[in-house]
C-alpha cells in the first residue's frame, strides 16, 4: 500500500451559490469568498457561518466528509438523470452510444448544408444520418464493445431534433432515459391471494425445515380450504398462483430471518455477522489467545518411566493406571507472531490448568524443549498484554480473573458461540488436528465419517510422557520453523526474533511474585521450629519474632508447587517471605521432593529423621535417573489442592524430619561465628558445643524460641532480613 502526502500547493476552488454542498452529513449553502477562506451558511437557516480554506477542504475531500454537486447553469430543456451516467446498465450505455452517434452524423450534415434543421429535411436525409452514424460507432467503439447493431435503425425526425437539442445544452446525459425501468413485470393477484399465499409461505421460517416443494403444496392446499369457506359464503374464489409464484415468494423472504428460524442464531450469526478490518496488533505478547480443546487421540497411559515412584491414585490421576483415555489440551497463542507459548495437558480442563498454561507463557520454556531433545529453544515468554479467552468456566471463574489481575494481564472474554472472534488459537487446534495427530497411532480423525472402519482404541500406543515429548517437540522444531502463510511465508521463530529485536517484550514476573500469585493458599500451624509443609521446613527471624509476640499461630501460606524453596506467609495484614531451612530445596518442585521421599522411605522406612546429605543424595538421584521424565511429565497438570497435600502429608511426612549432618553444622557455626570462643576456655566451648550436639546429653530445661543475634547474624552484612538461617538457644 502506498503512503501519500499531499501537495505543498494547495488548488484553489470556486463555488456558486446555486451549488449543492454537504459538510459533514449537513447542507450548507455558498456565501462567498474572502481571500483563501469560503464562507458556508447552514442551508436551513440555522446556524452560523462556517469557514474553510482550500486545503481544509482538501482533506475532507479526501476523508468522505465534504461533498460538491455543482448547480444547474441553464434551465434543463430535457429530462436529466440524476445518478451517475457510468452505474446505467450496458443496455442503457448503448442505446445512448447510439444517440449520439446519430447527433454527431446530423451535425457533420448540417456543416456541410446537406441537412437543415426541419423535419421534412431530417427524413429525406435519414438513411444517409444512420449510415455516417454507424461508421462513427465504428470509429468510437473499442474493439470487443461494438453494439448489437452496426447501423442504427431510422427514427423519425422529432425525436432526432429533441435529442439534438438537450445534447446542445445538457451533452450526453440529456441522451440517458428511464426505458429500462418501464412496464410491471409482476403477476397481477389480487391482494386477498396475496394475503394467503405469504401467510402460508411464512411457514418456511420453521424449524421443522420445509423444503419449497412442502410449501408450494401447503399453498395449494390453503387456497382449496379457502375457496370452500367462500362457496359456502357466496364470495368470489381465489385463484392460486403457480409454483413459479410461489417459490419467488419463499426466495423473497429476508436471508438473515431464514437462517435465525431455520438452523439458530448461532448458526446466522456465523453466517451473516459482518467482518470488519479483523484484529490488529504490532508487538509480540500484545494480545494473546488462549483456549482448550480435547486433543484429538487416544494414549495408552501405561509406563512413563516413574511408576515404581507414583501413588495409585496418582497413577488414576495422570491416566497411568494402563487405561485409555483422551487428553485435554490448554494452549496459548502470539496472535502477532504465532508462536506458541503455553501448553498444559490435563484430564479435565479446570482453574488451575488455565492458570498453569498462562504462567507458562510467561516462563522459559528451555528446560521441557531441552528434556525431549528439541534442537531448537522454547524461548518466547515474556508479560502478557491482553488475554483473549472464550466464557467458559475456568476462565470466568473468580480466582482466575483475579490472580490475572494481580500479575497485571487485561482478560478479555469473548461471547459465547462465537469462535471466530478469536480466530487464531482456533486455527491452532485445526493445525493440530490435521498435521501432527495423523502420524501417531491412536489418531481419532475428528469426526466418525473420516474414521470410517477404524479402531483407535486398538491402536492406542503413546504413553504419557511419550505424549508430551511428542507435542512439546513438534510445536519447537516443526511447527515454529514451519513458513506461515498468516505471516506472510515467514516462520513464528523469525517473526519473533524479528519483532523482539524491534519492540522487546515485557519482563515477566519473578519467581517470589510467580510464587505468591500462583501460589496454592493453604493453613498451617506456626511452632517453635518453623512451618513445614510435605516435611520441609521452613522458618525466619519474622516468624520467630512473631510467634514470641502474638498468640495467633494459626498461619495462612502461599506454596508454589513448582519451586518448594521458599513461601510467603501472611503475618499480620502483611505477606513475608520465608526461605525453607535446607536451602538445597531451592529450584525442586513438589513432584520430585515426593518421589525421593518414597525413595528415603523404601530405604529408610525405620529412620524417624533423614540426615540432609541423604536428602540430597535422594534429590539428585531423581534428577540423574528420571530428571528428562520429569521434566516430561511436568507438562501435565498435576492436583496441588489443600486436600492433596494433607493426604499426602498424612501418608508420608507423619512424623518424618530432616537433620543438619554433624559435620555440616559444625562448620555452619564456625563460618557465621555464632557466638565467641574465649581462649582460655577452649575446653569449656568445646564441651558446651558437644552438648548441643548429643541428644542424650540436652537438658530437661524447656529450650527457649530461636534465637536470631543480629550484630553477627549474615543478614546484617548484606541487608537481607530474612535467609532462613537460624539455630537453637544453646542451654545455660
Amino acid at each position: 500500500m502506498l503512503d501519500i502526502s499531499p501537495s505543498p500547493l494547495s488548488t484553489r476552488y470556486a463555488f456558486t451559490p446555486s451549488d449543492e454542498i454537504l459538510i459533514d452529513g449537513r447542507e450548507y449553502q455558498y456565501f462567498e469568498t474572502r481571500g483563501n477562506e469560503h464562507l458556508f451558511r447552514p442551508a436551513d437557516g440555522n446556524g452560523i457561518l462556517q469557514s474553510f480554506n482550500n486545503s481544509q477542504i482538501s482533506r475532507w475531500l479526501d476523508k468522505g466528509k465534504f461533498e460538491h454537486k455543482p448547480g444547474p447553469t441553464c434551465e434543463q430543456a430535457t429530462t436529466i438523470p440524476t445518478q451517475l451516467l457510468s452505474l446505467f446498465s450496458a443496455k442503457e450505455k448503448e442505446r445512448a452510444a447510439t444517440r449520439e452517434a446519430l447527433v454527431l452524423a446530423f451535425l457533420e450534415l448540417y456543416d456541410t448544408k446537406e441537412v437543415k434543421r426541419t423535419d421534412k429535411s431530417i427524413k429525406n436525409m435519414m438513411e444517409k444520418i444512420c449510415f455516417r452514424a454507424g461508421k462513427i460507432m465504428k470509429e468510437t467503439t473499442p474493439p470487443g464493445m461494438l453494439p448489437t447493431q452496426a447501423t442504427p435503425e431510422e427514427v423519425s425526425a422529432r425525436s432526432l431534433r429533441r435529442w439534438l437539442k438537450g445534447y446542445e445544452y445538457h451533452g450526453i446525459a440529456a441522451l440517458y432515459d428511464s426505458v429500462s425501468d418501464r412496464g410491471n413485470y409482476d403477476r397481477r393477484i389480487t391482494d386477498d391471494e396475496r394475503e394467503l399465499m405469504y401467510r402460508t409461505v411464512l411457514g418456511y421460517l420453521s424449524d421443522l425445515k420445509k423444503s419449497p416443494a412442502n410449501i408450494v403444496a401447503d399453498v395449494r392446499a390453503a387456497f382449496v380450504a379457502e375457496n370452500e369457506k367462500r362457496k359456502a359464503e357466496c364470495l368470489p374464489e381465489l385463484v392460486c398462483p403457480s409454483r413459479i409464484t410461489i417459490r419467488n415468494a419463499i426466495a423473497s423472504l429476508d436471508p438473515f430471518r431464514v437462517k435465525l428460524s431455520r438452523d439458530g442464531k448461532d448458526a446466522a450469526r456465523r453466517a451473516y455477522s459482518p467482518v470488519g478490518q479483523g484484529i490488529d496488533v504490532e508487538r509480540p505478547l500484545q494480545r494473546v489467545e488462549m483456549d482448550e480443546q480435547q486433543i484429538d487421540l487416544i494414549s495408552l497411559m501405561a509406563d512413563s518411566g516413574l511408576l515404581n515412584f507414583f501413588s495409585d491414585d496418582e497413577k488414576a490421576a495422570f491416566g497411568l493406571d494402563g487405561t485409555q483415555g483422551r487428553w485435554w489440551m490448554t494452549v496459548a497463542l502470539c496472535v502477532r507472531t504465532r508462536c506458541i507459548i503455553g501448553m498444559n495437558l490435563s484430564r479435565t480442563p479446570t482453574a488451575q490448568s488455565a492458570l498453569r498454561t498462562a504462567e507458562m507463557a510467561m516462563r522459559d520454556k528451555g528446560v521441557w524443549s531441552d528434556a525431549v531433545g528439541a534442537l531448537e529453544p522454547w524461548e518466547q515468554f515474556g508479560m502478557i498484554g491482553t488475554l483473549v479467552t472464550d466464557c467458559a468456566k475456568q476462565f470466568v471463574g473468580h480466582d482466575f480473573r483475579a490472580r490475572m489481575h494481580d500479575v497485571g494481564v487485561n482478560v478479555l472474554h469473548t461471547p459465547a458461540a462465537a469462535p471466530w472472534l478469536k480466530p487464531y488459537i482456533e486455527r491452532v487446534f485445526r493445525t493440530f488436528s490435521t498435521r501432527l495427530m495423523p502420524r501417531l497411532s491412536g489418531c481419532t480423525f475428528g469426526d466418525i465419517l473420516r474414521r470410517g472402519s477404524s479402531n483407535p482404541e486398538e491402536k492406542a500406543a503413546l504413553t504419557a510422557d511419550q505424549l508430551c515429548a511428542v507435542l512439546v517437540r513438534w510445536i519447537v522444531d516443526i511447527y515454529h520453523n514451519t513458513p506461515h502463510e498468516g505471516l506472510d511465508g515467514e516462520t513464528p521463530r523469525n517473526c519473533w526474533h524479528r519483532l523482539t529485536a524491534k519492540y522487546g517484550v515485557t519482563p515477566p514476573p519473578s519467581l517470589p511474585r510467580r510464587r505468591l500469585i500462583f501460589g496454592q493458599e493453604i493453613s498451617r500451624v506456626l511452632h517453635k521450629d518453623g512451618i513445614t509443609v510435605l516435611g520441609v521446613r521452613y522458618h525466619s527471624k519474622t516468624l520467630a519474632q512473631h510467634m514470641m509476640h502474638s498468640n495467633d499461630t494459626q498461619m495462612v501460606v502461599r506454596w508454589y508447587p513448582e519451586d518448594i524453596g521458599a513461601i510467603w506467609v501472611k503475618i499480620g495484614d502483611a505477606w513475608c517471605p520465608v526461605n525453607a531451612v535446607h536451602k538445597r530445596f531451592h529450584g525442586v518442585s513438589a513432584q520430585q521432593w515426593l518421589i525421593a521421599r518414597r525413595q528415603l522411605r523404601f530405604q529408610h522406612e525405620c529412620a524417624a529423621k533423614a540426615k540432609a546429605s541423604v536428602v540430597q543424595k535422594a534429590l539428585d538421584f531423581v534428577a540423574e535417573q528420571n530428571g528428562l521424565a520429569m521434566k516430561r511429565v511436568g507438562v501435565v497438570q498435576q492436583d496441588w489442592s489443600a486436600d492433596r497435600i494433607e493426604r499426602e502429608e498424612q501418608a508420608m511426612f507423619t512424623g518424618f524430619g530432616i537433620a543438619e549432618d554433624e559435620d555440616e553444622l559444625t562448620s555452619s557455626i564456625a563460618e557465621h561465628r555464632w557466638g565467641e570462643a574465649l581462649p582460655t576456655a577452649a575446653s569449656t566451648a568445646q564441651a558446651a558445643e558437644e552438648k548441643v550436639h548429643d541428644p542424650a546429653e540436652i537438658s530437661s530445661v524447656p529450650a527457649e524460641p530461636f534465637q536470631f543475634p543480629v550484630e553477627h547474624h549474615p543478614a546484617s552484612s548484606d541487608g537481607d532480613d530474612d535467609d532462613g538461617e537460624f539455630l537453637t538457644l544453646w542451654d545455660k
